[in-house]
């Protein structure tokens, strides 16, 4: 047998480059921003009240974080976040899953979804992670106002009246269904910064 390589057969090389991921970062519409839709093709929606969220993250100079890629992951109406050891939960609300990735041109957002349960000692909140060029990550979490549970919640009390404040999305008006519209600014340097967490906090804090 000839183990000769005949060069015209021989694959080109390719380039050095990270193999994958072949998938996107984010979901490439913006469906994904109204958690209530559940799985696209059904006509179920998930249990509790209709919220929408809209906010804007600030860089320190005042300007809106472009291009940045944000993370929405929260509990659903009864307090019960979606996750493996929770999916046999008979509180698991099967038509919302309650997590969504976004990446904003501007820095504004706006979420639709529902109000999560508490649990735990915990007020109704969105954990929100932000992934943006020179940041490996910024995590924070947003209550609303006029909860009575804001009152007693761990991570709120944790912080200073002042700091806790910039943590609670204000209660605006109502949109033409009659759904709440919640509205915050996450600064992310400077002046008036928001309080960011440690990832172990952050998670330790939300289940």
């Amino acid at each position: 047998m000839n183990d000769t390589i005949n060069p015209t057969n021989r694959l080109p090389l390719t380039n050095e480059d990270t193999v994958g991921p072949y998938y996107p970062i984010c979901y490439d519409h913006d469906d994904r921003m109204d958690l209530t839709k559940s799985i696209v093709g059904q006509q179920f929606e998930p249990k509790g009240d209709k919220i929408i969220l809209r906010g804007r993250y600030i860089d320190k100079n005042g300007d809106g974080a472009h291009g940045a890629l944000i993370e929405f992951w929260q509990a659903n109406a009864q307090g019960v976040f979606r996750t493996e050891d929770t999916e046999s939960s008979p509180e698991i609300d099967p038509h919302f899953d309650g997590y969504t990735r976004y990446r904003t041109v501007t820095g504004d957002f706006e979420l639709k979804t529902i109000k999560s349960g508490t649990q735990l000692g915990r007020a109704p909140n969105i954990t929100l992670t932000l992934f943006s060029d020179g940041i490996s990550r910024l995590v924070t979490q947003v209550f609303f106002e006029n909860e009575i549970s804001n009152e007693t919640d761990p991570v709120l009390m944790s912080l200073p009246q002042d700091k806790r404040d910039k943590l609670i999305a204000r209660l605006v008006g109502e949109d033409d269904d009659n759904i709440p519209i919640y509205d915050i600014e996450i600064i992310l340097a400077g002046e008036g910064e928001t309080p960011f967490f440690d990832d172990f906090l952050a998670l330790g804090w939300r289940d």
